[in-house]
């Protein structure tokens, strides 16, 4: 972070210190004073929000503005302009100047801050105060879009559909609908997934349309499947089930209950399919949210970097678990499984995968499980395992249910039970597991 001169910073905040000790100091206030003169953003927004709040003093709107200008202007920091233009734009506490929040939003948003983007083009579309702009709207969207908010691919894309400011181009809505479901986006993905699927705004490509529309359906869940979003006959699964469950099916397991070896039992992690090229505009502002503790994004992080940079991976995938994101607690067990790590290590896997499981994630039971059958850092319980199988079905991973009704099917834990075994397969099958329909059509 660059620092400003020690003289610029004391007459910048001669007033700021003034008027900190006019009614008496509070500790808080002092402190973020304190590291908000020697050049840290973070205290001075957050002093700057105190004043606008009366937090621990009192409030004084004019106040916060001048920190947030100060911010904006000296330490070229885009939330100190986004949250100046909040003030004029509004006039709460100071003088309306709508042409002047224009400009400081337009700022904000020009240096990928998210949030000022989505207030420009909120302006603009509804005439908030300033006449409406849709060709305008257009390029503020594209900056969002271009630092990872999906929302505004998707009305960006819809904007290039309908001809809203500007030209009707469906390429381009196609090539913003793509961006925006690699952000995760599950509107975007399903849009892409049909435009492939019919051909419009380029190239008809059935592989294509059944990637994009799996994943809607992944990361949307069931509103995105069904008609027009669900895995269609062959197997339309989502990336996170096709990437890392490897085949097994083969010639010695015949219709998948001859042996226990047909079993599943490989670890699962999740993955977005997402690439550091194709996100390299929105790591900064993924960066930003997850320094924020927005532990989504720390996640995001870590798929992005998971097969480039294992390191930096491994540590955006840590905050994340530990700030509760259980997909991230089971990306995080994967790699050190993976990797072959020591003992410690695999205890902790084996922890973190518990630890998701019991916040309701599939993959996290799923691993739970493998662990209980395979003899992973604990003792062989088949009766947990076979539980834990049922849990992750539960939760929709298609490979546990084949796994659940292999092991009831012949008995392994839990006394044999072929009609609860066959219904266990048959769930799999219907959610796109190959192996489960290959051994339902052998006769089961």
């Amino acid at each position: 972070m660059r620092h400003l001169p020690l003289w610029m910073m004391v007459a910048l905040f001669a007033t700021v210190s003034t008027a900190a000790h006019a009614k008496g100091s509070d500790p808080e206030r002092d402190k973020l004073r304190k590291a908000c003169e020697s050049g840290k953003v973070m205290d001075c927004l957050n002093l700057g929000h105190m004043w606008a709040e009366g937090d621990r003093g009192e409030e004084d709107p004019a106040k916060a503005l001048e920190i947030f200008e100060m911010v904006c202007d000296k330490l070229k920091e885009a939330a100190g302009c986004f949250h100046a233009a909040r003030f004029y734009h509004s006039g709460a506490g100071v003088k309306e100047d709508v042409k002047k929040a224009i400009r400081l939003y337009t700022k904000a948003c020009d240096a990928g801050f998210l949030d000022s983007c989505k207030w420009l083009a909120k302006a603009y579309t509804d005439g908030d105060k300033i006449q409406p702009d849709l060709p305008r709207v257009r390029y503020v969207l594209g900056k969002a879009c271009a630092v990872g908010d999906g929302r505004s691919c998707y009305d960006l894309g819809n904007m290039w559909q309908d001809g809203r400011g500007g030209d009707t181009n469906l390429s381009k809505a196609r090539e913003n609908f793509q961006i925006g479901c690699n952000t995760m986006d599950a509107r975007c993905c399903l849009q892409v997934g049909a435009m492939f699927k019919e051909g419009s705004g380029g190239e008809k490509d059935i592989d294509k349309a059944k990637h994009f529309l799996g994943l809607a359906c992944s990361y949307g869940g069931p509103r995105f499947c069904g008609e027009g979003g669900a895995p269609q006959e062959g197997g339309m699964s989502d990336s996170r089930t096709t990437t890392n469950n490897r085949e097994i099916y083969n010639g010695k397991c015949a219709n998948g209950f001859e042996s226990a070896r047909c079993l599943e039992t490989n670890i699962a992690r999740h993955t977005a399919g997402m690439s550091i090229e194709k996100l390299k505009a929105s790591v900064d502002y993924f960066t930003k949210k997850c320094d924020e503790k927005d532990f989504r994004f720390c996640h995001r992080l870590g798929l992005i970097y998971h097969d480039t940079d294992a390191v930096t991976a491994k540590t955006f995938y840590d905050r994340a678990c530990q700030g509760g994101n259980d997909e991230a607690c089971v990306n995080l067990g994967f790699m050190y499984v993976v990797a072959k790590s020591e003992e410690e290590a695999q205890n902790r896997a084996r922890l973190w995968f518990f630890s998701a499981c019991e916040g309701g994630d599939a993959v996290g039971c799923f691993n739970q499980a493998v662990y209980h059958y395979t003899v992973v850092g604990v003792e062989r319980n088949d009766i947990k395992s076979v539980g834990l199988f049922e849990k992750s079905c539960e939760l929709g991973w298609a490979a546990a249910c084949y796994n659940a009704g292999v092991m009831w099917v012949l008995g392994i834990g839990p006394d044999a039970d072929d009609k609860k075994g066959k219904a266990l397969v048959q769930k799999a099958c219907d959610g796109g597991h190959e192996n489960a329909c290959k051994a339902l059509k052998a006769g089961l």
